[in-house]
């Protein structure tokens, strides 16, 4: 290998000040190639110099090309001025100090540097035989094309690149931190030198004496203002499909790092290798290796029941203890997936800390330090890490990192790097960082997750973030996938949540009341995952056995029952029903208790009932009914398109077929209207246009004497005449109900493109600009901020001493177009469900109850000749809710060893940001209550009161935070 008099490489700057470090991920990985390959240390040996580095303007290699140098000169910096000032001699060019400058070189030339390199530069060098390296890109690559090879231990020459690499970033941390250097440049090179040399002569031990001495003499002059080391978390990412060999290869090494899987990947790993999960288990249990975990799938959970979000936790948890006998005690998911609620469930699962940070798109509100204490919206909190973990396979991630530890550390003394990578994919910079950890802690020291977590730094205050801040990037994706159900994979996951969580709550209501009762856990269980697992993948095929499978279970539960009706939610709940009733004479009835009124019409039987939160109403007493000819006038006023009932008029548009407004009797002015509408944007002018709402055909239709419907037939028209769709809309009102019952089929729809901005919507107008909007994430209510909305529950507006609130029946976005319109949207992209189902309550006393109560079914027993539960009479009941903000999540019973219902488990949210007590009746005898963590471990007790003597239930009180999700555990005292 050739001797070289110096080892230079240039670089697009002046000073280190404003070294390039905002460029390309290659442009990147050419400047550190550039820097740290120079310090290889046969290099160094054979030319008895240290490298150096020199602006890329200096490469001036004739008069001309100086005095081009000089009018830029003069041009970027005096504007032209004649005064040049001290700095005019520094390029005037002189053949005799071109030479001693670059006489017999190693000059190596990143591509970020190539461009200010004067054009004749490189002739000029190899003239004065320098030897110059262009288009760098990997530092094996170039120092093998000029032969830089030797029989020094690998080893110990990688340590040589370390060197090299933390000695750019503390000289980087030091001037673009504007702190003076005390490094005595002299000495250090030196050390260098000596140390190469050794190198080069076979002395390895002397040479890492003297890597440790210049390694020590880079700690003193970082420490001098950083005392403070920096932790790196080495985040291994292990996905489904992740081969066994490569996680192989990162259990062999030794340093600390910490695998991140979701339960699905590890049992799919586990399938794969029995061996590597084995050895996973053993670094675990040792403590040199840790597990950071996450749900069982990264499934949508912005738009998913937050008992979803518990359920993929808990699965996902169980996964990881049962194939490596630990439970994971951080968090962290790629997908997004973050929400203002997590941070208590995660806190009542275990977990010690969390990566507030997601790999995806979507917006996750930024912290202002990266260790902070993340608030959820209910007060509680969990340690978390607050920066996206850089990627350790980019070298760009590292060209400015003492940089930004610097930064960390000046604003809140103590930075954190986590470094997120997949199995053996890194980069030269990160084996660099790496390996300078063995002569000490210059730039920081590797650790693990737990480890991190264990020890953090506590800020003694909190993150907390508005819910909606959280802006998931579902919308888009669903789209841009070009699947055919991206708005029916929430419709139907919703409507068949909803069955489930009723068929859960009929389960705890039959174990209650029968002896030694039938487990139905484990079926409900696997429904639930099956109905979660379907908004994994967009473009998955629907798993129509779900759907059998719950109507099997439907058929096995209610053939327990022997009962008209059974309210499946655990609030009082007015619900309009149907049933087939043969051989009974038409007429009408109204009256006190759970029936408020019925009608009776050839076959078909109205019911508008009112029952208690989980409450029966006994088989036959709707028989009992002796219906009377007279009645009062029917709710369809035929000559005004108009339907009533004793709480406000909604009025039909002969035109659109639309909603023309909603009315209160004696007051002017209307609530609402509404509108099916076409949003098309114009692809060159942008200009947004709606379809017009053409009406062709109106029915009146009495249904009985407490039902009404109206059904408008039409189209949708764009601005040049063209029919983009048909639609059939249908109207329904009851007596005795604030909710306006809405269906829509939409059928003949013109394609749209694969846009979020073209769609068809449902458009509800008000006429109040000043009017406040709310919406449900997660279940609770909270103001909209935002014109996208994602709310599969609800949308409430509120105008004055009047609101109304849109039931969304599990339509997940929204969108505000003014200030006084709101689209729902119905069909985008190539999305094939053309049936659709909404609601719109009027003044309701809590929106989020009357979205769950109009999408909770109300059951009836099956009337086979099994042995029933019977009900004594019309006040059967589980428990009741009294509080309005509250509502009844999840339910199950409690067994003991015998298979007898001991007690039950609820898990209670609270949904409109109010703390209070929570009010619930139960009329079992109680023998205990508690609050227990979500993986059902005793909390806190409450207190029992006494029950009064003239009541037939016991009440339960206990206080609860605003938005507070948790869990109580009832224990029966008069179990038979």
């Amino acid at each position: 290998m050739k001797k070289f008099s110096y080892l230079i490489s240039l670089f697009p700057c002046r000073s280190l000040e404003d070294f390039p470090v905002h460029g390309s991920k290659a442009s990147a990985k050419s400047i550190l190639a550039a820097w740290t390959g120079l310090w290889h240390p046969a290099l160094i040996a054979k030319s008895e110099t240290a490298p150096q580095w020199r602006p890329a303007s200096d490469t001036v290699s004739s008069e001309a090309e100086a005095e081009l140098h000089r009018e830029k000169y003069v041009q970027e910096h005096y504007y032209d001025d004649d005064d040049y000032g001290d700095d005019y001699g520094e390029y005037e060019f002189d053949d005799e100090i071109f030479t001693e400058r670059w006489r017999e070189s190693l000059i190596v030339i990143p591509q970020s540097a190539s461009a200010e390199v004067f054009a004749g530069f490189q002739d000029s060098a190899s003239g004065v035989e320098a030897t110059v390296v262009t288009d760098v890109t990997l530092r094996k690559d170039w120092l093998e094309k000029i032969g830089a090879e030797s029989d020094i231990d690998p080893e110990l020459t990688d340590d040589f690149f370390s060197l090299g690499y933390v000695r750019l970033q503390v000289e980087m941390m030091t001037q673009k931190l504007r702190y003076s250097s005390e490094l005595d440049g002299e000495r250090f090179d030196a050390i260098v030198v000596a140390a190469a040399k050794d190198a080069a002569a076979g002395n390895d031990e002397a040479a890492r004496q003297g890597l440790q001495s210049a390694f020590d003499q880079l700690a003193e002059e970082k420490n001098r203002y950083y005392p403070v080391a920096a932790d790196f978390v080495d985040m291994v990412l292990v996905s489904d499909s992740i081969r066994p060999e490569s996680v192989d290869l990162e259990i062999e090494s030794d340093s600390p790092k910490c695998f991140v899987m979701s339960g699905s990947a590890i049992k799919n790993l586990a399938n794969r290798s029995e061996k590597t999960v084995k050895a996973i288990a053993e670094k675990v249990q040792d403590g040199s290796m840790c597990i950071v975990g996450g749900p069982e799938n990264e499934l949508p959970d912005n738009l998913l029941s937050i008992e979803s979000i518990l359920n993929q936790l808990k699965l996902g948890r169980s996964a990881c203890e049962e194939h490596f006998e630990s439970a994971p005690a951080v968090f962290m998911r790629r997908r997004f997936g973050l929400n203002a609620s997590l941070p208590g469930i995660l806190e009542s699962l275990g977990f010690n800390g969390a990566v507030h940070a997601t790999f995806d798109s979507g917006k996750v509100p930024k912290s202002s330090s990266d260790n902070m204490r993340w608030m959820g919206i209910d007060g509680s909190a969990i340690m978390a890490v607050g920066e996206t973990p850089i990627d350790a396979a980019s070298d760009k991630s590292f060209l400015d990192l003492g940089v930004r530890i610097g930064a960390a550390l000046d604003s809140a003394h103590v930075s954190t790097v986590f470094l997120a990578r997949w199995p053996t994919q890194t980069c030269d910079s990160f084996e660099d960082l790496k390996n300078s950890i063995k002569y000490g802690s210059v730039l920081g020291d590797f650790t693990d997750a737990d480890s991190y977590y264990e020890n953090a730094y506590d800020p003694g205050y909190g993150d907390t973030y508005e819910a909606d801040e959280y802006e998931s990037p579902w919308f888009a994706q669903a789209v841009a996938s070009g699947s055919s159900r991206p708005v029916s994979t929430f419709t139907n996951y919703w409507r068949n949540w909803y069955r489930i969580a009723a068929l859960r709550n009929v389960y705890a209501m039959y174990a209650m009341s029968a002896h030694n009762a039938e487990d139905f856990s484990l079926r409900l269980n696997e429904l639930q995952q099956g109905i979660e697992l379907q908004t994994l993948d967009w473009n998955s095929d629907v798993d129509e056995s779900v759907a059998v499978d719950i109507e099997k279970l439907e058929s096995d539960l209610l053939d327990k029952f022997d009962s008209d009706f059974i309210n499946t939610v655990a609030w009082k709940r007015t619900a309009h029903v149907v049933q087939n009733r043969q051989n009974k004479d038409s007429g009408f009835w109204t009256g006190e208790g759970a029936i408020k009124s019925a009608a009776c019409e050839s076959d078909r039987l109205d019911a508008v009932v009112e029952l208690s939160g989980f409450g029966q109403l006994s088989n036959g007493v709707v028989d009992k009914i002796e219906f009377t000819k007279a009645s009062k006038e029917p709710l369809v006023d035929d000559g005004d398109r108009i339907l009533r009932n004793e709480f406000f008029e909604v009025r039909i548009d002969r035109e659109s077929g639309g909603i023309r407004g909603v009315h209160f009797y004696g007051k002017r002015g209307t609530l609402f209207s509404q509108r099916l509408a076409v949003r098309m944007v114009d692809p060159e002018s942008k200009q947004v246009s709606y379809a017009k709402m053409v009406c062709d055909e109106l029915e009146l239709t009495t249904l009985s004497q407490i039902a009404s419907q109206i059904r408008t037939t039409g189209k949708l028209v764009g601005s040049d005449g063209t029919t983009l769709a048909k639609y059939v809309q249908t109207v329904g009102l009851q007596r005795g109900r604030n909710v306006i019952d809405l269906e829509i089929k939409l059928s003949d729809i013109q394609p749209l493109d694969g846009s979020t901005k073209n769609y068809i919507a449902n458009r509800i107008a008000w006429s109040d600009e000043s009017a406040e909007l709310f919406c449900d994430i997660q279940g609770a209510r909270h103001p909209v901020r935002q014109p996208s909305i994602e709310a599969p529950h609800f949308v409430e507006v509120v105008q004055g001493e009047n609101r109304f609130a849109l039931l969304s029946h599990g339509l997940p976005w929204h969108r505000r177009a003014t200030k006084k319109m709101l689209d729902s949207v119905l069909v985008v992209g190539n999305e094939s469900q053309r049936n659709f189902k909404l609601g719109v309550v009027i003044n309701p006393q809590c929106s989020m109850q009357s979205a769950v109560s109009e999408m909770h079914p109300v059951f009836s027993g099956r009337q086979s000749d099994q042995q029933k539960l019977e009900s004594s009479d019309e006040s059967n009941w589980l428990f009741h809710l009294a509080n309005r903000n509250i509502i009844a999540t999840w339910c199950s019973p409690v067994f003991d060893d015998d298979c007898r219902c001991v007690g039950m488990r609820v898990r209670l949210q609270e949904i409109e940001g109010r703390e209070g007590q929570l009010k619930l009746y139960c009329r079992q005898k109680i023998e205990s209550i508690g609050i227990e963590s979500f993986d059902d471990q005793p909390v806190r007790d409450v207190p029992l009161h006494e029950k009064d003597d003239a009541s037939d239930y016991h009440l339960i009180k206990t206080s609860f935070a605003a938005f507070e999700f948790f869990q109580l555990c009832i224990r029966w005292s008069n179990v038979q």
